[in-house]
């Protein structure tokens, strides 16, 4: 999900405004019920499902383009690499990569059914080709059979993990020696002042990320801005 242009409820002004502080100091039900939307439409950016999983799965499809297009450019495709995307949403990086790189082998794991269904769909082609491979489960839990990747990468994927350790230590278990695991991430101070949903978004810092990656055993970590954070480390 384009977390840069999607969470824009309320209006950055309204807080500060003689309605919005009443309204952001009040116990009322209209507010309780406006906090409980807005956890709601964070939590689509999380899992889509439903109605409005779909309505999020078409503003991925149509707003993420730039950052998979600068991620996968970092990726440095290379002839039969074997690739492996965390959170494939509805599938715009896959097919990007397969449209790229004719020998890459690409799998994905998304725990979002609607997600799944929808990427196989726009995939089909080069699943039905043995290119790609889509599975549907969470990360953190399913066995990944295949060891031996040379790039894993994720896009506003990590802030819904609830720490970091687990699955950048299971991303290094998935590389092989020299791989690189590639990350795409909005700003904390973007997520802050967004006021994202504290109970959906873990708001990391580029510093956190950076040491969780080191701790977990990975090398030469480097990064730069670019209306986010773009990450690389190696195995």
């Amino acid at each position: 999900m384009d977390i840069q242009k999607s969470l824009d409820l309320p209006k950055p002004g309204l807080a500060n405004s003689t309605v919005g502080k009443s309204f952001v100091n009040c116990t009322c039900p209209i507010k309780q019920a406006f906090v409980m939307f807005r956890e709601f439409i964070a939590s689509q950016f999380k899992k889509p499902r439903g109605l409005f999983g779909i309505f999020t799965a078409n503003l991925m499809t149509k707003n993420n383009r730039k950052n998979y297009d600068r991620l996968i450019k970092d990726l440095d495709l290379q002839p039969n690499d074997q690739i492996l995307e965390i959170g494939y949403g509805p599938g715009i990086g896959i097919r990007m990569i397969a449209e790229t790189c004719s020998t890459c082998t690409i799998h994905g794991l998304d725990f979002s059914r609607l997600m799944y269904k929808r990427a196989r769909k726009y995939n089909k082609e080069f699943i039905n080709a043995g290119r790609v491979e889509l599975l549907f489960g969470d990360f953190l839990i399913v066995p990944v059979a295949y060891y031996d990747y040379d790039k894993i990468f994720c896009l506003n994927v990590i802030y819904f993990w609830n720490e970091l350790g687990a699955p950048f230590e299971k991303v290094l278990s998935l590389l092989k020696k020299g791989g690189s695991f590639h990350i795409y991430m909005a700003g904390r101070a973007f997520l802050l002042n967004k006021r994202a949903p504290d109970i959906v978004f873990n708001k990391y810092s580029i510093e956190q990320v950076v040491e969780a990656l080191k701790a977990a055993g990975f090398t030469a970590v480097e990064h730069y801005e670019e209306k986010g954070y773009y990450i690389k480390a190696k195995k």
